[in-house]
């Protein structure tokens, strides 16, 4: 169960490393190599990689404790959770036909990690 809550932390670092990039790109347009390479340098995609970075020590971490053909599976919850989080924070418009898509991603982790 440790290592279970462990790839739920994974999953969380995950998402908000998304929600940052996208708050980092937030009405922002890109035309330009050094464009881009501002927008990389904004705090929030700097912090974006540090909790990619810390995710990835993580995910090394579980691997060692834990098969990957049971791991990976539970990593699929971070598409629902960005979902969600872009509805809250983003107040992003999601279709019902995505909903029902999220709704099998989790009943599908939830069969294949038991």
């Amino acid at each position: 169960m440790k290592y279970i809550m462990l790839c739920l932390l994974n999953v969380a670092l995950l998402a908000c490393g998304q929600l940052l990039f996208r708050h980092a790109t937030h009405n922002r347009e890109v035309v330009s190599l050094a464009g881009a390479l501002r927008l990389f340098a904004s705090p929030y995609a700097v912090l974006a990689v540090g909790l990619y970075a810390g995710a990835t020590i993580l995910w090394m971490y579980i691997l060692t404790k834990m098969p990957l053909s049971h791991a990976y599976p539970i990593q699929a919850l971070a598409f629902p959770l960005v979902v969600v989080l872009s509805f809250f924070f983003f107040q992003e418009a999601v279709p019902l036909n995505r909903w029902i898509g999220l709704g099998i991603i989790v009943i599908g982790v939830f069969i294949a990690s038991k």
